[in-house]
């Protein structure tokens, strides 16, 4: 069990990892096109200059989708209580319905959404970490009288 929590921790790790390089991408993509000149030259270069780390972004979102799998499988192979493999399921959905706004993010009311939603993807996966690390002196006779 012990290995499992320990996978379980570096994977939460590597997740939150994931989450700062969302930021990072799509913060990348709005400020170089937001600083372009208002005019249809210099936006077409803006919006291609800024296409990979939209592309990224993307991809990495896809990465982070695998990474939750794990981290249920993991959860399932600790032991954890039922709450905490039941909340790492949530943290698929929530990134199931951060694909969805995505795809339907057209309109700036949808794009809020996509925002509100990645924060509290990265709240949850936070506070996941926080209660099952597994690299804190005793935490494997804590976790099992839980």
């Amino acid at each position: 069990m012990g290995i499992f929590r320990k996978a379980y921790s570096v994977a939460g790790v590597v997740l939150l990892l994931q989450f700062a390089l969302q930021l990072y991408f799509i913060a990348a993509t709005a400020l170089g096109i937001f600083h372009a000149n208002d005019n249809a030259k210099d936006l077409y270069s803006a919006f291609k200059n800024v296409d990979t780390f939209a592309s990224l972004h993307r991809l990495n979102g896809y990465l982070a989708a695998l990474t939750i799998l794990i981290m249920v499988g993991l959860s399932f192979g600790s032991r954890y209580p039922w709450r905490t493999t039941l909340l790492t399921g949530l943290l698929f959905l929530l990134l199931f319905v951060q694909v969805v706004l995505a795809a339907l993010g057209g309109t700036p009311v949808l794009g809020g959404l996509h925002g509100i939603n990645a924060l509290i993807l990265i709240s949850l996966a936070g506070y996941l970490m926080g209660r099952n690390w597994a690299f804190r002196p005793g935490s494997e006779a804590a976790t099992t009288a839980r």
